[in-house]
């Protein structure tokens, strides 16, 4: 039934929706989260950032276990179905990621501010979700509990993070998700991993050694965040350069990543003044 449900809906592929889908699909990637939780930790509001990160943090590796406990295949290679944008298909089916992604991404605004939010983010995910349905990479289930989830995450990790000692929570997590990490192998599950000591090593950095505040100027908050963009995406690309093609050095090249997004670039930042 639902490489039925793929095949109806890929039935009204035309260049204009090849093109249309893999925009919307673009927008639960990882440059999306980057953008949005860049701007919100550097120059809107450093707390709501820190609630943000780790959302999309506990959100991410809740994704990667499940998909390494259920293993289900992708409908890539099925007769009948076609699949575009292959790249962005790494590791399991269940659940969708990028629905999952968006959901959370989205959501986390929606559920701060109200109102015109909740449509607004409810159209998005939708949108990504029925992208990775057109874009032939995900069966529906996959869709409906990645959207599921993502939503859950936002009204329940803020909630952990203000009433939990994050130190001990993240510790407690690390652990746990070592042993899932190694059982497990997800190769994607390894960068979730890196990304949680990251945070965690940036988080405790920036407040015991940083401290840093959101200017009030347009200029300097303009001047920051596209510095950081430059920076983190650079850094990205060099790592990747040096680091070899292994889970392990995944794991690391992740863990650095966060650790300078979240601790060594607002040092810089707050000790030059902008």
């Amino acid at each position: 039934m639902e490489l039925s449900l793929l095949k109806w809906i890929q039935s009204f592929s035309s260049p204009f929706l090849d093109g249309l889908f893999q925009l919307i699909t673009m927008l639960g990637e990882q440059w999306a989260m980057v953008l949005i939780l860049g701007f919100t930790y550097w120059i809107y509001d450093k707390q709501v950032g820190k609630e943000l990160a780790f959302t999309l943090l506990v959100n991410g590796l809740c994704n990667n276990i499940l998909k390494g406990i259920f293993r289900l295949e992708r409908p890539i290679g099925q007769e009948g179905i076609r699949t575009l944008r292959r790249h962005t298909a790494t590791g399991y089916s269940f659940p969708s990621g990028h629905s999952q992604n968006a959901a959370a991404l989205y959501f986390f605004p929606a559920r701060k501010k109200g109102g015109w939010l909740y449509p607004a983010a409810a159209a998005v995910s939708l949108g990504v979700g029925l992208s990775r349905l057109y874009l032939g990479v995900h069966y529906p289930k996959d869709v409906a509990a990645g959207l599921v989830l993502g939503t859950a995450s936002v009204f329940i990790c803020p909630i952990l993070w203000r009433r939990f000692s994050f130190e001990k929570m993240l510790a407690g997590l690390a652990g746990v998700c070592l042993v899932l990490t190694l059982l497990l192998g997800q190769r994607d599950l390894y960068k979730a991993f890196g990304l949680l000591l990251g945070f965690w090593g940036g988080i405790v950095f920036e407040e015991k050694f940083v401290g840093f505040a959101i200017p009030a100027s347009a200029a300097k908050k303009a001047l920051r965040f596209s510095l950081g963009l430059v920076l983190c995406g650079g850094l990205a690309f060099v790592l990747k350069q040096i680091f070899p093609a292994a889970a392990f050095w995944d794991a690391a090249r992740y863990t650095v990543l966060a650790f300078f997004a979240l601790g060594l670039y607002p040092l810089f930042f707050h000790r030059t003044g902008f």
